[in-house]
């Protein structure tokens, strides 16, 4: 089953509500002043069941110039529309208007139906018909058909059913994606049951208890209780679908409209890149000009700014950047509608390209070649690997292809189908821990060089230590510390490195294949002038400052210091504590002065006591008895110093 919506467009009282209600059953105008005035305010909705079984939600938008913004809320997301001339009146403004709408949101199929043909003779139905079919020339509708019809005699109305069921199997399904997301266009409160908000499901599917979030917005979910399609509870609705859900954990004053539901967390935006056409009977604009921008039921005030040219013609496209008053949830390929700042006139449309870019203040050449080659790879289906290409490029870092497709509105299995099959050697994927991760190759040979250059300039200032560079620093200087796919790559780069022969392991650190450690004279008597000043420090804690500041006499330099400090650490002469030092022989001494005291003192002894013992300091009793304990030879409990078995056993060896 085909999920679809269909829309009407046109002037206002052609017929449109009048239309829907003998094709349904349904009048679609139910407020009291729409009564009165007898024409369509806000959106109406029913729904079409067709003799094959299949039914289709119907939105009814208001042709009245006044209500524009709610015909483009009605228009976002229809996949057949249904563009009403009423035969007595003909072409008038708004059908011109509405049908550029429908032309700007991508629609591409419909039917024209031709109403009222019970107040019109033959010869004024033919005179209709021919108008309607040169005013069509040259437009994404230019060939559909026209039905004519009486909504009140009922003419036409079966031939009009047949010529939507017979038009259904023409239209492709749309592009899966693995995120739901849907505008709001009502909210209504139902006693008893809460409250419930319908809307056309513009991608995705959504089924009973799911939690969903309301953007933008606190992050805030909400959970779906109940759904309803054409009035009958489903337990899931897809893109293409009129839905109405009842959310549990919604309040009024969550929603302002505009706003969209999503299973997944999207970050809002107030500034995007896009492809703009001016309408081809519009004044041209200039480099900058005030505007208002439409996308679903989202609606606000923003300033639009010309990148590619100084002005726009009538019928010319332009890539521009749009500057929002208001945040708002968008996706790359979203449609959007313009009009001028005192809302009397459609200016034009089109794609958004970018909804996160930079601020481009300077229209660079280089700046606009990218700018178009992002345009053309975001509005041709055939350049996916390009769009997918460009959005790894701007992630400047290796990402998981669930990112990658959530930014571009896609599958995950698509992404990585589009990367294997129709790769042009632009992006690496990376497998590891049963992930796929994606990196421009560009920014993957700049890591692979990077892991070098920074292991050279370790070694070179660090040339006696075997050692060289743990994982998690290389994690820090490459900025993964919160990126998991950067992690997950950083293992598979290095793994791919020791393959390659270009590293080694030395320990838990990473080393450069042929480094090797030269003691010349001079390091060996520096080295030893070190730890000889360590060891005068006797029984009191080693202060590293106070060190390196000696140090400088020997013309020992303080990174060079810390590189000693480092290699007797390595060969086990120091011993480290929470970025303290002691020598070892100190440490073995009070090792042994402990151990042989406690091994007769069945109720321990206390710090004072240990101290004593040792004739050391506070501090350097502290620190001792952090390495032992770390040793596993003694424990503390409460004020005592206590032996373990390990102990114990090292005692009385």
């Amino acid at each position: 089953m085909k999920h679809l919506i269909i829309g009407t467009a046109g002037h206002v009282d052609h017929g449109k509500t009048a239309l829907i209600k003998a094709l349904t059953d349904i009048d679609c105008d139910t407020h009291k002043e729409e009564k009165e005035r007898g024409i369509t305010i806000n959106l109406g909705f029913s729904h079409l069941n067709l003799p094959s079984g299949e039914s289709f939600g119907i939105v009814d938008v208001p042709g009245h110039k006044d209500f524009i913004k709610t015909m483009v809320a009605g228009a976002f997301g229809i996949d057949i529309v249904l563009l009403v001339v009423a035969a007595d009146s003909g072409v008038m403004p708004q059908t011109a208007e509405h049908l550029k709408i429908i032309e700007m949101l991508g629609v591409q199929n419909g039917i024209v139906v031709l109403t009222k043909i019970d107040l019109v003779d033959e010869e004024m139905l033919e005179l209709a018909e021919l108008e309607v079919s040169e005013f069509l020339e040259g437009t994404n509708l230019e060939d559909v058909p026209i039905v004519k019809v009486s909504s009140i005699t009922g003419d036409g109305i079966e031939t009009l059913i047949s010529e939507i069921s017979s038009l259904l199997p023409k239209i492709k399904e749309k592009n899966a994606t693995d995120q739901f997301r849907m505008y709001v266009d009502r909210i209504f409160n139902v006693k008893g049951i809460g409250f419930v908000v319908t809307g056309s499901v513009l991608e995705g599917e959504v089924e009973t208890g799911k939690d969903l979030y309301l953007l933008p917005g606190k992050s805030k979910k909400v959970k779906v209780r109940n759904i309803e399609r054409h009035g009958e509870t489903v337990n899931k609705v897809f893109q293409g679908d009129r839905a109405a859900l009842n959310l549990a954990g919604l309040k009024l004053e969550d929603y302002r409209r505009g706003m969209v539901l999503s299973d997944k967390l999207i970050e809002d935006t107030s500034m995007v890149d896009a492809v703009f056409t001016l309408f081809d009977d519009n004044y041209k604009i200039g480099l900058w000009t005030n505007v208002i921008f439409y996308t679903g039921t989202f609606e606000c005030g923003a300033r639009m700014h010309l990148l590619d040219k100084d002005t726009v013609d009538a019928g010319e496209r332009a890539i521009v950047q749009i500057h929002l008053e208001k945040p708002v949830i968008l996706l790359n390929r979203d449609k959007f509608i313009l009009r001028n700042s005192s809302n009397d006139l459609t200016l034009g449309g089109g794609d958004i390209i970018d909804v996160r870019p930079l601020h481009h203040k300077k229209r660079t050449p280089k700046l606009l070649e990218a700018l178009n080659d992002l345009a053309e790879a975001t509005l041709n289906s055939d350049k996916l690997f390009n769009l997918i290409k460009i959005e790894v490029r701007k992630e400047n870092a290796p990402a998981f292809p669930e990112k990658v497709a959530e930014k571009l509105g896609l599958k995950t299995e698509d992404i990585l189908k589009e990367c294997i099959e129709n790769n042009d050697g632009s992006i690496r994927i990376v497998t590891r821990a049963n992930r796929e991760i994606l990196v421009n190759e560009e920014i993957h040979i700049q890591y692979f060089n990077s892991v070098i250059d920074i292991l050279k300039n370790y070694h070179q200032k660090n040339s006696i230590l075997d050692e060289g560079m743990e994982s998690k620093e290389f994690i820090g200087k490459f900025g993964f510390t919160a990126s998991d796919a950067g992690k997950l790559y950083l293992e598979a780069l290095m793994t791919l490195m020791l393959k390659e022969g270009l590293i080694k392991r030395v320990d838990s650190t990473w080393v450069l294949k042929d480094h090797e450690v030269k003691l010349d004279p001079k390091t060996k008597e520096q080295l030893v002038w070190v730890e000889d000043a360590i060891k005068n420090v006797g029984m009191d804690k080693a202060n590293e400052d106070d060190l390196a500041a000696l140090a400088q006499s020997e013309k020992i330099t303080r990174d060079r210091f810390k590189m000693f400090l480092k290699y007797l650490g390595r060969k086990k002469i120091l011993i480290f504590c929470e970025g303290a030092f002691l020598h070892v022989s100190v440490v073995n001494k009070c090792r042994n002065l402990l151990l042989n005291d406690l091994k007769d003192r069945e109720r321990g002894m206390n710090e004072k006591e240990f101290r004593l013992l040792i004739d050391g300091t506070k501090k350097l009793v502290q620190l001792l008895l952090l390495i032992f304990i770390a040793e596993g030879i003694v424990t503390k409990q409460t004020f005592y110093i206590l032996l373990t078995e390990k102990g114990k056993k090292q005692a009385n060896a």
